[in-house]
């Protein structure tokens, strides 16, 4: 066997396949609930400190 061989399983990257099968095991990513409403800020918020604007300014 020569040496390139036996770098086949050496591979860094994921394979469609493998990503897969540790996201059904784990659990992780998964998207099957929805976000509530806590998870979404309100429009007049900031980003920052979620709080309301006092004056807003756009540029």
């Amino acid at each position: 066997m020569t040496r390139h061989g036996k770098n086949c399983t050496a591979g860094a990257v994921y394979t469609y396949h493998e990503k897969k099968k540790d996201t059904a095991a784990s659990g992780y990513g998964t998207q099957n609930i929805r976000l509530s409403r806590d998870a979404v800020k309100d429009f007049d918020c900031c980003c920052l400190s979620l709080q309301p604007c006092h004056d807003p300014v756009v540029t």
